[in-house]
């Protein structure tokens, strides 16, 4: 029952699925950027993809017919291996940051492939693009307003919080100056240690780049200036993490974002329902996930010359009691809204459908504004608040110009 309802009910649907996938997206990446574990991004997508998988199957309870269609598998060729760098985004460009980037340059697959390889029906194509490239300069403003502040403003914030800190110890009794002065040294020490997925792209040779971060004097980091920044893909690129992990964003939006083109062709040439599917997209992403495991542990068998002893060492620690609890919730959220957008391209469009969920970026943001303190500063987040509100008269706009479909893409 609930399964016809699903697959014959209006664009009402659509239009409902686009809003729990706009705030289960939007929310997931909380507990991944709330775990103190620097674990490998691999790992905490293992964990959202298992719970995916596992979640898949209820489908089964809403009467749905169990179906293997092949096109899940490059469903999850793009999902796993994307979402693995959106988390290493999360993780160190902030949430506000690494979902406003995807989500800007998903929308313009999502266009492309809509309106233009599918050729989705719009009541004017010209106004279609404007709405799209509405909708595109408030996502972008989002996401540049999301951004960390200039270096020196952060670096006058961080002076007066140390002078601050230096006061309060020089009240303290020397005993206690110094156990502060060891807790500031050692935590210094502990940030720029290379996170878990680092070796595999870090230039170790590069021994220079990596002491001149830890190397300090009377308690004091040297070349603050250039703390947290590695040398990359064999010495050829400099960058920080933080600019790894836009670019982590970045790949996340354009391979990660096309994880439901394949979708499409099931649903014609297969006669697949979009909730049908959820069982495919589950398993072929549980067979990537487990091929670049595999992958994963060749590279390290390569590495260490098969000995297994080193090889066991250097595969990624699983936090199985620091990871379980938020990757269970991760993977709730993600499913549900992977769930949701499923049905919501399948009656909306690829173009329409994918792109209004891609307003998960303002949920995100909300998050990074109010509960992670992301974005500083009255202007700022003034500007980040009317960058959405453009969003949203794009994706208002955009919704005026979706012609319905009767028989659609179910």
């Amino acid at each position: 029952m609930v399964a016809y309802l699903i697959s014959e009910c209006t664009e009402a649907c659509g239009w409902a699925a686009a809003l729990v996938a706009v705030l289960s997206w939007g929310s997931f990446g909380v507990p991944i950027k709330s775990v103190k574990v620097e674990a490998h991004p691999l790992v905490l997508q293992s964990f959202k993809t298992l719970v995916c998988f596992s979640t898949s199957w209820l489908v089964v309870l809403l009467g749905e017919e169990v179906r293997w269609s092949n096109w899940g598998i490059l469903s999850g060729l793009f999902w796993v291996p994307g979402a693995s760098c959106g988390i290493y985004a999360i993780r160190n460009a902030g949430i506000a940051v690494a979902v406003g980037t995807w989500s800007s340059i998903i929308v313009m697959t999502s266009f492309v492939f809509g309106l233009i390889i599918f050729q989705e029906s719009v009541k004017d194509f010209f106004q279609s693009c404007l709405a799209f490239f509405c909708l595109i300069i408030g996502l972008v403003g989002m996401s540049q307003y999301s951004a960390p502040r200039p270096e020196k403003d952060n670096k006058e914030i961080s002076s007066e919080s140390e002078k601050d800190e230096k006061d309060e110890i020089l009240k303290s009794p020397s005993s206690m100056r110094k156990t502060v002065n060891n807790k500031r040294l050692s935590s210094r020490n502990l940030e720029i240690q290379p996170l878990e997925i680092e070796p595999l792209i870090i230039d170790e040779n590069d021994s220079e780049t990596l002491n001149d971060n830890v190397k300090c004097e009377n308690g004091e980091a040297k070349n603050s200036d250039k703390k947290e920044r590695f040398v990359y893909f064999g010495g050829r690129i400099s960058l920080t993490r933080y600019e790894i992990g836009v670019l982590g964003a970045v790949v996340n939006g354009a391979w990660g974002g096309m994880n439901l083109i394949p979708l499409h062709y099931a649903l014609r040439t297969e006669g697949m329902t979009s909730a049908g599917y959820i069982i495919s997209y589950g398993g072929g992403s549980l067979i990537v996930n487990i091929a670049l495991w595999l992958i994963l542990f060749g590279y390290y068998m390569y590495q260490k010359k098969g000995v297994w002893q080193d090889v066991i060492d250097a595969l990624p620690d699983l936090y199985l009691g620091e990871l379980f609890f938020p990757g269970l919730m991760a993977g709730m959220l993600y499913s549900l809204g992977n769930f949701a957008s499923i049905i919501a391209v399948a009656h909306l469009g690829q173009g329409t459908g994918y792109s209004i969920c891609q307003m998960q970026l303002f949920v995100s943001g909300l998050w990074g504004v109010f509960y992670f303190k992301e974005i500083k500063g009255k202007e700022t987040i003034y500007k980040w608040f009317l960058s959405a509100a453009i969003a949203v008269i794009g994706i208002t706009w955009l919704s005026y110009e979706h012609v319905g479909q009767s028989n659609g893409h179910r």
